[in-house]
């Protein structure tokens, strides 16, 4: 088997009228392997069923290799259906489709006569491990074929993480590490992956294009993969000490949450190793993942949106035609519900002289439904949505569409949507990204971004059927992930961005004004969150931002241009102070020392750490109190050459004072109410003479 593989086919759409069926299916295919000199073809006769649909299928194989496989999709699944295929009901539909899927790879092992596929479609890359490495051929075979799938992985944008798509590629990398360990190659992933992309890239140029950030991303892997190495022993050992065994579920545990593989787990260990343990690790996580979505009760009604008809119209009229607790359904409606990480919109309903707040509007089945504070009955209605959220939030939107647009552009093609949420004040979009933004990316993101808003870009907004959209603009319209349905709507800034979109936008970009990066953080491995604002809300930060600047000078009593210099020179000044203090507190705990059976005892408060670590250098114990607010803490520590427990000390002199304690074994600190803390200092000095004695 392959990791990646490339599948041929053909198609035929038999609608009206028909193009070819089972009878030219199958000699077409027959032609086509005879006439390239593969024999032995045989024909197995099956059932297929995927996506909805299902039908027959046959499976063709040559000397017992399954080569190709040919499916006739002619049902369509149906609740009611008189068809039964693998448990599921089906009708028959009016179209016939032939879909049909060649294996590339193994056609040519087959016309090859190599002893496997790996030896037929990539001797080069097998050559150069084995120059390299000691002789195994079952690691040798699946680092080549790993180097293959990862270069069309990361070249297709897929960066390595924790969670999805990118929890498999790590999966992958990690996998080929290992087995390069096992066979002590040491000449680095990247090589082999290279060897792939320069053997392919006459029929996939795009892979040349990607070459430099896939070395990045294996590099960053590798040191990921490393640090997994140095730290694993200790993780092992310690889930030894807390179960005393590590069956089949604690080693998943252990890789799927810490990256530890069972390789690493038996150089501790003997432990049990399932063939599938890949397997069982990527089935698990990828269960994991499914979020179990609360099931909303189908109203059977249908709420016609008035909001893409024109997304600057604020009033409308409507009917009620459904009334429950705190809701009401209406037949057509300018409130946009909330979905695609946009915020739904609110305003009110006026019926009668009666006028209600809608809070929150949810698209549920077909029909919208209104939140309301109040009442309302069946009958007509007219509506009025809150115009300054809507425009925010459409300002918003689009500039989030240009934000990723112009991460793209300074990050690199791998940028995927991973996330979103907006609402009039902020937006912020999660990416996919292998590495931190760094504070200069995001500036030149943000300063790409505003040069397409001065563009004064015109919004293009329409619903497309879906296999003109994909024609036009590719799958990188599913930003958002895919939609539903045949039809979709696409909103295109032309030469910036175009996505399969359902929210609200402006109709030009320059409508946007002015967009400020507020932010960016880790939101988790291999995603990385920007957080902005746009417009009014931009300016109103960098106000905010501006009139911090003024307090903070007038603080430091200099010009705002001047804050990061008397800043500097303000924490200079303190270090100072702080090494003065420091040496003066070391010197006054010398002299308040008293010496109790051979070990210097210092009682001092406010003892910053560096001073009690300097005096106990020697042999000597520090009993030290602090007090910040109504709170205090306690601290006992000792040279390692004194023989007590300072954290036995704490933890038991804070449960007496109603608090707590703990620490080590040198230092220990003890919690609890500024009012007691002398009289813990008098508890703490007895119980240091008392073991002093023993």
């Amino acid at each position: 088997h392959l990791t990646l593989f490339e599948m041929m086919g053909h198609h035929a759409f038999n609608n009206h009228s028909k193009i070819y069926w089972t009878e030219e299916t199958a000699a077409y295919c027959h032609d086509f392997f005879t006439g390239i000199g593969i024999d032995g073809i045989s024909y197995k006769e099956s059932e297929w069923a995927g996506g909805g649909n299902a039908g027959a299928c046959l499976e063709v194989l040559s000397h017992g290799l399954e080569v190709a496989t040919l499916v006739f999709m002619n049902l369509e699944e149906d609740a009611k259906g008189n068809y039964e295929v693998k448990g599921v009901r089906y009708k028959e539909m009016p179209m016939k489709i032939v879909d049909t899927g060649y294996g590339l790879e193994r056609i040519v092992w087959i016309t090859h006569g190599s002893n496997t596929v790996y030896d037929a479609i990539f001797p080069y890359a097998i050559d150069m491990i084995r120059e390299n490495a000691r002789e195994d051929m079952h690691a040798i075979y699946a680092i080549a074929d790993h180097a293959r799938c990862l270069a069309f992985m990361l070249g297709d944008g897929i960066v390595p993480s924790n969670s999805g798509a990118g929890y498999l590629a790590r999966l992958i990398i990690r996998r080929a590490l290992r087995f390069m360990k096992k066979i002590g190659y040491k000449e680095g992933l990247f090589p082999i992956v290279n060897a792939h992309i320069e053997h392919l890239s006459p029929d996939f140029p795009e892979l040349k294009d990607e070459k430099a950030r896939i070395e990045e991303i294996l590099e960053i892997e590798e040191e990921k993969f490393q640090n997994v190495l140095r730290k694993g022993r200790a993780m092992v050992m310690r889930a030894l000490e807390k179960s005393g065994r590590l069956d089949v579920e604690k080693l998943v545990e252990l890789y799927d949450s810490h990256g530890i593989h069972p390789e690493v787990v038996r150089e501790i260990a003997e432990v049990n190793i399932p063939e599938n343990f890949e397997s069982m690790v990527a089935e698990r996580h990828l269960r994991a993942e499914k979020k179990e979505k609360e099931e909303k009760k189908a109203y059977g009604y249908k709420t016609e949106p008035l909001y893409y008809e024109d997304e600057y119209a604020t009033d409308f009229e409507a009917d009620v035609i459904h009334v429950g607790k705190g809701m009401v359904i209406l037949n057509r409606t300018l409130f946009y519900p909330e979905g695609g990480g946009q915020r739904s919109d609110t305003g009110y309903l006026m019926q009668n002289g009666k006028k209600v707040r809608v809070t929150k509007a949810e698209k549920v089945g077909e029909a919208i439904v209104h939140y309301i504070e109040g009442e309302l009955k069946k009958g007509k209605v007219k509506g009025n949505i809150d115009w300054e959220r809507r425009y925010s939030m459409m300002r918003h939107h689009t500039a989030t569409h240009i934000i990723n647009a112009a991460a793209r552009s300074i990050l690199g093609s791998h940028i995927w949507q991973a996330g979103s949420e907006l609402d009039e004040n902020e937006a912020r979009l999660d990416v996919t990204h292998y590495k931190r933004i760094s504070e200069e990316e995001a500036r030149e993101i943000e300063r790409v971004a505003n040069e397409m808003v001065r563009r004064a870009v015109e919004v293009k907004k329409s619903f497309m059927p879906r296999d003109e959209a994909e024609r036009e603009f590719g799958m990188r319209l599913y930003q958002g992930g895919p939609p539903k349905g045949g039809i979709i709507r696409v909103v295109n800034i032309p030469g910036i961005d175009a996505e399969a979109c359902g929210g609200t936008h402006v109709n030009n970009t320059a409508e946007i004004g002015f967009i400020k990066i507020t932010g960016t953080e880790r939101l988790q491995d291999g995603v990385e969150r920007l957080r902005f604002c746009a417009a009014d809300r931009a300016l109103e930060y960098m106000q905010r931002q501006e009139k911090l600047l003024r307090e903070v000078a007038s603080i430091l009593s200099t010009q705002p241009e001047n804050v990061a210099r008397a800043a500097e020179k303000l924490l200079k000044e303190w270090k100072a102070a702080r090494k003065e203090v420091e040496n003066l507190q070391k010197n006054m705990g010398k002299g308040a020392a008293m010496e109790y059976e051979g070990v210097r005892i210092i009682m001092q408060d406010n003892l910053v750490p560096s001073a009690i670590k300097e005096l106990t250098k020697e042999k000597a114990i520090v009993i030290s109190g602090n007090i910040k607010g109504e709170r205090a803490m306690l601290t006992i520590a000792s040279s390692p050459d004194v023989d007590i427990d300072c954290a036995s000390m704490a933890k038991e002199i804070g449960a007496k004072m109603g608090g707590g304690g703990g620490g080590r074994k040198t230092i220990g600190q003890a919690g609890l109410e500024a009012g007691k803390l002398e009289e813990a200092k008098k508890v703490a000095m007895e119980m240091v003479k008392e073991a002093l004695k023993r």
